[in-house]
């Protein structure tokens, strides 16, 4: 070995022990690149071949992108409304954290509005939004795909908003795509405040087009200044951090490594932990209460999240609760649990933290590790590294203090309304006897990833007769040596039972969910309430290189009476009801033409008459009744409706 070789694994080692905590998960001189600009592997996983400086890059948050317009009835219930361009560019974000980033030329991306992550939305909970996305994208990446290589050219989009109960024709079914120059509009409820997002779902390429850039947040909030009826816990003037998760790596030219033979279709792992955009962040904080909104927008990797003192000792279970999961605020906060909140692909949850005991202090947002939980993830030299938190001596102002006894106001929660405990203990006793509605088993076989047997392509509909409004309990099931996280559009849905790895977990029970972790050799009951749309919807391993190969299939929402559990729909219908929960079978059919993406020349002009065109449509009734007669239903009142206020 020359001496020029050892004295880069000698200096590489002394980076990995010391000016960085150092990584509990294997030798640094395993893990770490060489600094000669070579490819290396971890677990048979290609490294980004330079050397990496963490804790280079500050903070902030992603880019909030404000409504052009907002068109309101009279009752005050409003419609936002937004434009976004996606384009390839290039961009410079790893300049600071890979010094050899400097010499090459900038990182091709795609982007919503040339930003990555792409802009944040926020819109006040029980307000709808109206976004308009152009397919701009046309130079750095030329390659067609179907449908785009006829008549219609370039490289297709479909946009789903992750989270959302929006009708089929809006929610971002895979074939449902746009080509270059060309416009989707798609019509967003906004029923309940959460964290959701949005991203791109194009057949066989949402791995590739989401690890390029395409995905932003998009925040339904119930904040005062923003037009919501009020946070619950006094989190209306706490600070939040929206933390974007994701992993990426770096060829040879500093561009985004994919491999180009689709030679793994296992998954796809990085080496550089991306926090909202930005390479292993420093984070500059005052010692006072937090607000974290986090989204796991990876292509494979679960993130095991804690929150270290400069001993490298856990301090989030002392400090820190989780309020809210997927599909919202929990019914009560929680304690951080001990093991780490684990966060799949696709799952969000928000914590808040106190740090008014560490004035002055270093902490640090760490990915730990479970290998029962993460079989298979392969763990680089600063894996393990997400952010550096510099707790300031003083805070600015007086701020102000989570508060969990707080008694109003009461969060909006539509699941707790569609779904009571009568439904939840029926479910569970189901399960505990090994009963269910449906049964879905993920496997894999001839490099294929299916779902009972079959994929999107062999045979797309794995469940034809859901009753519109009625509750099922499905069963998921996967074999050993995979997990998956599986996402079920449309719904928000209760995890009842998990058999394997400890059952469910604390941040699992009782939170409204749309992604669940389905661990290796793991069987999961969950419970959902199909409402209130009809129509087809996917679901789908979030692994994105699994979905890509061909892990999604969809269910049909039907009218009740002809579903297998059709006597769950009371009293969501009854003769009287027809108003409310109605039949609009216009908007059953994910590939509506009516709503189907046009060459942007030929859109209408988006202007306010155009928005109170749309507004006036009304196609969220079942969220928006227009007047007092949608609301009693021969003494029931429609559980679906949202709360809503003069934004």
């Amino acid at each position: 070995m020359s001496r020029l070789v050892l004295f880069i694994l000698l200096v590489f080692v002394y980076l990995c022990n010391s000016q960085y905590p150092p990584s509990p998960f294997g030798k640094p001189q395993d893990i770490c690149p060489t600094g000669n600009n070579q490819p290396y592997k971890v677990d048979n996983f290609v490294g980004t071949p330079f050397i990496l400086t963490p804790f280079t890059n500050v903070f902030t948050n992603p880019t909030i992108l404000n409504a052009s317009t907002k068109t309101c009835r009279p009752d005050g219930h409003c419609m936002f409304a937004y434009t976004i361009d996606i384009y390839d560019t290039t961009l410079r974000p790893f300049d600071q954290a890979v010094a050899e980033c400097t010499k090459k030329g900038g990182t091709k991306f795609l982007t919503y509005n040339g930003l990555i992550p792409g802009p944040t939305l926020r819109v006040a909970a029980g307000h709808e939004s109206i976004v308009r996305f152009n397919n701009k994208i046309n130079k750095l990446f030329p390659q067609s795909f179907s449908p785009c290589n006829g008549s219609r050219r370039g490289r297709p989009i479909s946009v789903h908003h992750h989270g959302s109960a929006s009708i089929p024709p809006y929610d971002g079914w895979a074939e449902d795509e746009t080509c270059y120059l060309e416009t989707k509009e798609y019509v967003y409820p906004n029923n309940r405040p959460a964290t959701n997002w949005y991203h791109d779902h194009a057949l066989h390429i949402t791995a590739d087009n989401a690890y390029l850039g395409l995905a932003g947040l998009h925040l339904v909030t119930s904040k005062l200044q923003y037009g919501g009826c009020g946070e619950p816990w006094n989190l209306e003037d706490i600070e939040e951090k929206h933390l974007i998760l994701q992993d990426k790596v770096l060829d040879a030219n500093c561009q985004l490594f994919i491999d180009p033979e689709k030679a793994r279709n296992i998954s796809l792992y990085g080496d550089i932990n991306l926090v909202s955009g930005i390479p292993f962040p420093r984070m500059p904080l005052e010692p006072k209460w937090y607000r974290f909104r986090i989204l796991n927008a990876a292509v494979s990797r679960p993130w095991l999240l804690k929150i270290f003192n400069s001993k490298y000792e856990d301090i989030s279970k002392t400090y820190c609760k989780i309020i809210a999961s997927d599909g919202g605020y929990r019914i009560t906060p929680i304690p951080f649990p001990d093991t780490g909140l684990l966060v799949g692909v696709a799952e969000r949850y928000e914590f808040v933290c106190d740090f008014t005991t560490f004035a002055n202090q270093i902490l640090y947002l760490w990915n730990d590790k479970n290998n029962d939980w993460m079989q298979g993830v392969p763990y680089f030299c600063y894996s393990h590294l997400l952010s550096k938190l510099e707790i300031a001596p003083t805070t600015s102002d007086s701020p102000p203090q989570f508060n969990e006894n707080m008694p109003m106001p009461i969060p909006e929660r539509t699941i707790t309304r569609v779904l009571n405990m009568s439904d939840y203990d029926t479910a569970l006793q189901m399960a505990n006897k090994g009963k269910f509605h449906r049964q879905m088993v993920f496997s894999q076989s001839n490099n294929k990833w299916m779902i009972n047997g079959e994929t999107w392509d062999s045979f797309k509909i794995a469940a034809a007769d859901v009753g519109q409004n009625t509750w099922e309990l499905w069963y998921f099931q996967t074999g050993g040596g995979w997990f998956h996280p599986v996402h079920v559009h449309l719904v928000d849905f209760y995890m009842i039972k998990r058999e394997g790895s400890g059952g469910i977990r604390s941040f699992e029970s009782m939170a409204a969910k749309d992604v669940l972790y389905l661990g290796a050799s793991n069987k999961i009951y969950v419970l959902a309430r199909f409402g209130p749309h009809k129509g087809d919807y996917m679901f789908h391993c979030h692994n994105l290189i699994h979905e890509d190969n061909d892990m999604m299939r969809a269910y049909r929402i039907i009218d009740s009476q002809n579903g297998i559990n059709a006597g769950s729909a009371q009293p969501f219908i009854l003769n009287g009801f027809a108003k409310i929960v109605y039949s609009n079978w216009l908007y059953a059919d994910p590939m509506l033409n009516l709503t189907a993406a046009q060459p942007t020349v030929n859109m209408p002009t988006f202007n306010s008459a155009y928005k109170q065109k749309m507004l006036d449509m009304n196609i969220y009734r079942i969220f928006y009744p227009r007047n007092e007669t949608d609301i009693p239903l021969n003494g029931f009142t429609n559980p679906w409706r949202s709360t809503w206020c003069p934004a």
